[in-house]
């Protein structure tokens, strides 16, 4: 029998399409909520830099797919804000349909973003690489499609108060923390470790986001005559207390921070009165961690890393900008392996998978409430004065890594 040309043009046709599926067209699309304005920018410009990066490095080695699709990551500003945080999540769900989702950064986006995530059934993948605060944790809960690739916040203080330990345990202690959810998340655990440790709790003060004056906290402190005052506040109220505590002139030997002590925007902000504060992290210049065996393109030596990166920004990597690089790469390595976007392979291939980044061990393991877990480790390091008078990070905690010792200030 004979068929018209044009049944047989349209059977071809049809043929020809059943031989490329759809998904090799798609692109592979990953939502990335990024604080690029709003009081979390700094961390925003690091998130986006350490993705841009990531897909960077990828279409260099791998080409510019990954399983037969182009790479698309869709940017969206939160503006630090957290009803817009909201929208942007249910917007990369409902609307764009991303099969991946990398962030928010500051703890109160990132905890504002899970429950529009969290309540829907065919809810992606999601990386989170920053967000601190265990209040995240235990609203997400035991979700098996929920990778944390930061350090909770107990971590911080479990690692400051073995690092303060080297002091003695017999030392008076003064907490100070702000009023949001960066503060109320960190001081419970701060509270904990500090008196396990033996340490003399002499002042526990709580200060509102965004003051302009610290002062009569900073008076209440000064009659405790604490020898350590321990600072649980976010960047920019970072900035105006370390201000006022060096022109206050408290006289106190050891300035500990969190995260902020290790953001340029803080330390250029801060000149002369960043000198003695300590910081914890999960990345500071200078780890020695050697290039994964498998992908050593993909994930060099953190030396050849942070090279790299300098030939780049024409500046030394941030700990978020690592993050959400090793973290990228991550999720390319699981669509790539996988040959899918699908949430169930691509999980079960990230609770397998094993690499050797510039950040560290990438497995993942379960947390106080969380399945998935990595990137954990911390350092402790202090800013110190160098005989040139550089100001720079020396790491102090734990022994296997330091450089140097704490030492006390002088005002």
């Amino acid at each position: 029998m004979r068929y018209p040309s044009n049944l047989l043009f349209l059977a071809g046709l049809a043929v020809a399409l059943g031989a490329a599926p759809a998904s090799a067209q798609e692109p592979l699309k990953i939502g990335a909520p990024v604080s690029t304005s709003g009081r979390y920018v700094a961390y925003g410009a690091q998130a986006k830099n350490g993705i841009e990066t990531a897909v960077e490095v990828w279409k260099k080695v791998r080409g510019d797919k990954v399983a037969g699709r182009p790479i698309e990551v869709l940017f969206r500003d939160t503006q630090s804000n957290n009803a817009i945080t909201v929208s942007l999540m249910n917007a990369f769900i409902q609307t764009d349909k991303v099969n991946i989702i990398i962030g928010p950064d500051g703890s109160n986006v990132a905890a504002a973003a899970v429950p529009p995530w969290k309540k829907l059934d065919d809810r992606p993948i999601w990386f989170m690489p920053g967000g601190s605060s265990d209040v995240i944790e235990k609203e997400v809960g035991p979700d098996p499609y929920f990778f944390h690739t930061y350090a909770w916040s107990y971590y911080y203080h479990e690692n400051n108060v073995n690092a303060l330990k080297a002091l003695g345990t017999k030392k008076k202690v003064a907490l100070l923390y702000s009023d949001g959810a960066y503060g109320r998340a960190h001081i419970e655990d701060a509270r904990k470790y500090v008196k396990e440790a033996g340490f003399d709790l002499v002042a526990d003060e709580l200060v509102r986001e965004g003051s302009a004056d610290y002062g009569p906290t900073l008076a209440k402190i000064r009659v405790r005559r604490p020898d350590i005052l321990y600072v649980l506040v976010q960047t920019n109220d970072a900035i105006q207390l370390t201000k006022q505590i060096h022109a206050a002139r408290l006289n106190i030997p050891y300035l500990v921070g969190t995260a902020q002590t290790q953001l340029r925007e803080w330390q250029e902000a801060t000149g002369e009165s960043q000198v003695c504060w300590t910081g914890v992290t999960t990345w500071v210049p200078g780890l020695n961690y050697p290039a994964d065996k498998k992908e050593p393109k993909l994930f060099p030596s953190a030396a050849d890393w942070e090279k790299m990166w300098f030939e780049k920004y024409k500046t030394s990597p941030d700990f978020l900008e690592v993050g959400y690089y090793a973290t990228t790469i991550l999720a390319l390595l699981a669509v790539e392996a996988t040959q899918s976007t699908d949430r169930e392979r691509l999980k079960e291939w990230l609770e397998k998978q094993d690499y050797q980044t510039p950040l560290g061990d990438s497995r993942f393991k379960k947390s106080r409430v969380a399945l998935h877990q990595a990137f954990g480790t911390m350092v402790v390091f202090q800013r110190q004065k160098q005989p040139d008078g550089s100001i720079t990070s020396v790491l102090v905690y734990p022994e296997q890594v330091a450089t140097g010792k704490l030492k006390p200030c002088t005002q």
